[in-house]
């Protein structure tokens, strides 16, 4: 009890301050009793000293004031994440030693973070570069500021916390990949003109033996004696639907490549002018990305930054669209979705494509599944393990 009260009370600012004044004491009385030169030079020598931690116990440290600069919009995982802080002070009380750390959430990886310091500042305003190196996916909340700072012979110091908050999200590493690299082609991908939105009527032209006799206008024919078919205008927007499947007992290292796998899907499909509907989270609706708002990839990037394992859908919990508008595309950990999605496909003659991702356990054999409406891709982690990866 009595060593836990001692160790509290040297950590204190109060108790760091006790050696510093029994060294002075000292010095008097050494100076009184032996007399000297050298021993009033060593005591006369120690009072600014003395002085100096004393305007330190008493400098207001709140009330300067920080500005912190994030120097780009989008941090991928994996990246050096790197902060300018700004401090400034309205009494320019010489500071020695200063040095300064972030001090995030409890999420953020504080073996990581690496301070920065000065070794006089002097000026009202200083300015610190940090930087935190291989970032994780996440949200994370830059709260505090550590401010160390001291007498330059060391017998002091100050330690103070300064409140700044700042969100900073972390997205999901996003791999620089192309429609050969995933298996995908134009074929299937635009919607067919016999699937045109009935909605889009455009006119009528004259009848071809290909054209659908449910499409024929009776009244123009029997009008003009010559067989006619309704014309529609095909859906010119692409529609794509992703869904994103994981397993609970799926490791750590697992659930990341699903994820970054997942966002860079998402960059190929935007790309190549999809509409994508991204189904992620069991407790939120599917998120709709138009192809042409500019900062659309930008929020399914936020909301895969914040994704947690025990939010995002197992198997049992996917739902299939029966809108032949939508393309169906599904990135899953676990191998009973393909025999969902294939079983799907063949009955509703919906194009379905599953990415799974190979974590090289022992599973089925997925060839039995294969057919005109439904394909699996094994994606191999050598993909996502390479140094290929791009932040865009």
């Amino acid at each position: 009890m009595i060593g836990r009260w001692m160790k509290k009370w040297t950590s204190s600012a109060l108790g760091r301050l006790v050696p510093p004044f029994f060294v002075c004491i000292l010095l008097f009385l050494f100076a009184m009793v032996h007399g000297g030169f050298l021993s009033w030079f060593l005591f006369y020598l120690f009072i600014p000293i003395a002085l100096y931690i004393v305007l330190l116990m008493l400098y207001p440290f709140h009330s300067i004031t920080i500005e912190r600069y994030i120097e780009d919009a989008h941090w991928f995982s994996g990246d050096t994440l790197h902060t300018k802080v700004v401090l400034k002070r309205r009494w320019a009380l010489p500071f020695f030693l200063v040095t300064i750390c972030e001090r995030p959430d409890h999420l953020f990886p504080l073996h990581d973070i690496k301070p920065a310091g000065l070794m006089l500042w002097v000026r009202r305003e200083a300015v610190f570069n940090l930087a935190i190196p291989n970032m994780p996916r996440g949200k994370y909340t830059l709260g505090e500021i550590e401010l160390k700072t001291g007498d330059p012979f060391g017998f002091f110091e100050r330690t103070v916390y300064l409140q700044h908050r700042t969100i900073v999200y972390i997205f999901p590493k996003v791999r620089s990949l192309s429609m050969s690299d995933l298996a995908l082609t134009q074929t299937g991908l635009h919607q067919n003109v016999q699937e045109a939105d009935l909605s889009n009527f455009s006119g009528v032209r004259a009848y071809r033996p290909n054209d659908r006799p449910s499409w024929l206008d009776w009244k123009s024919s029997a009008r003009t004696n010559v067989l006619v078919t309704k014309q529609f205008e095909p859906e010119r927007e692409k529609y794509a639907s992703v869904v994103l499947v994981s397993r609970d007992e799926d490791s750590d290292e697992l659930f990341e490549w699903a994820v970054s796998f997942t966002a860079s899907l998402l960059k190929v499909l935007l790309s190549n002018g999809f509409s994508v509907f991204l189904t992620y989270n069991s407790e939120e609706k599917p998120l709709f990305i138009p192809e042409d708002a500019p900062r659309a990839l930008s929020n399914a990037y936020r909301v895969l930054a914040e994704l947690r394992k025990d939010q995002v859908l197992a198997t049992d919990d996917v739902r299939m669209s029966r809108s032949k508008k939508y393309m169906g595309y599904a990135v899953s950990t676990d191998p009973r979705l393909a025999y969902q999605m294939s079983e799907f496909a063949k009955t509703s003659r919906q194009r379905q494509k599953m990415f799974f991702l190979d974590s090289g356990e022992t599973i089925g054999d997925f060839r039995k599944l294969a057919n005109s409406w439904f394909s699996l891709s094994m994606i191999k982690d050598e993909l996502f393990r390479s140094d290929s990866g791009v932040g865009e």
